[in-house]
């Protein structure tokens, strides 16, 4: 038995490594099978000319954690209106456990610093969560998706969430948690239209755009606000910086850890830039805090003060 343990050693890695490969392979083809057209500045605004423009958009940051790669924030994006429309909710964050959870492997490892987690959506906004009426993802990341459950268990009226078929469908290793996570939730589900440019009916000058590249279902939101239009890109990058340089994700990360598409990533930087240097349009990419907090889009706050522990 003893001769014999280093061959059943080397067998069970060979059936380990081909298991992580197949899953691995099957990610990549899947996510290069996906590029959906993107649309002109032109076609963005004629979706968005017709409707009443959002009164307010504020970020609401659920935790940063700064290292190598800059510093990181983990927000959610809340459009409201004057007519007494509800508020549509782009990525819900993290709650605090979560967030130190999600940011320990980076400590560790890359020598980020220790995570600053400033608490969950629905914990921040408290009572005013009750006026969220929508809520979507750029895409089904955790770091996106683990805020839903509570927003909606807070929530008298649960709000919907509404998703592309993409997203909803289709599904890799690193989405299925935010699938989850979406299905474990009290919220009822919508599907978005298959247009091009998606309208969101009942939230007017918001559409949602399909964009891959990152996952199955990332989706590109825009909507109209203080005179331009603003496009929410998730995590096509996760730094300004590369949307402006046209700088890959690091060969390891985008290979093994979120099996991405390099050609429609390149895709989508610059068809991102070329819609960021119009006068008219400006993008923000979900985790640069630094852009946020340069941007005319102020921090959510009800009572004139930041979050507990904000910078």
């Amino acid at each position: 038995m003893i001769r014999k343990l280093p061959r059943i050693m080397a067998a069970l890695f060979a059936l380990a490594f081909g298991a992580v490969s197949t899953i691995l392979i099957a990610a990549h083809w899947q996510i290069r099978q996906i590029e959906p057209p993107l649309p002109t500045a032109e076609a963005i605004e004629l979706a968005l000319a017709a409707e009443d423009t959002a009164a307010a958009i504020s970020y609401i940051n659920t935790a940063t954690q700064s290292g190598p790669f800059g510093t990181l924030g983990h927000v959610g994006v809340l459009i409201e209106w004057e007519d007494g429309t509800p508020a549509f909710l782009i990525d819900t964050g993290m709650p605090a456990a979560q967030a130190v959870a999600f940011g320990a492997p980076l400590e560790r490892f890359l020598d980020a610093g220790p995570t600053r987690a400033f608490g969950a959506i629905d914990v921040q906004m408290g009572e005013a969560a009750q006026s969220i009426g929508a809520i979507a993802f750029t895409h089904l990341h955790s770091d996106h998706t683990d805020g839903v459950g509570g927003i909606c268990a807070a929530q008298a009226t649960p709000a919907t969430v509404y998703q592309s078929d993409l997203q909803r469908n289709l599904q890799n290793y690193g989405t299925r948690s935010g699938e989850a996570n979406i299905a474990g939730a009290a919220c009822p589900r919508a599907a978005l239209g298959t247009d091009l440019v998606k309208p969101i009916e009942g939230f007017p000058g918001v559409v949602a755009i399909a964009a891959g590249g990152h996952t199955p279902g990332s989706t590109v939101y825009a909507t109209r606000f203080n005179g331009k239009v603003w496009i929410f890109a998730g995590d096509i990058t996760n730094d300004m910086q590369s949307l402006h340089n046209n700088i890959d994700k690091p060969w390891a990360y985008t290979t093994f850890v979120v099996p991405e598409n390099p050609s429609r990533q390149a895709e989508l930087r610059l068809w991102l830039e070329s819609l960021d240097q119009l006068e008219n349009f400006e993008v923000l990419v979900a985790h640069d805090i630094g852009a946020w907090e340069r941007s005319e889009i102020p921090v959510w706050q009800t009572t004139g003060v930041q979050p507990p522990g904000y910078r």
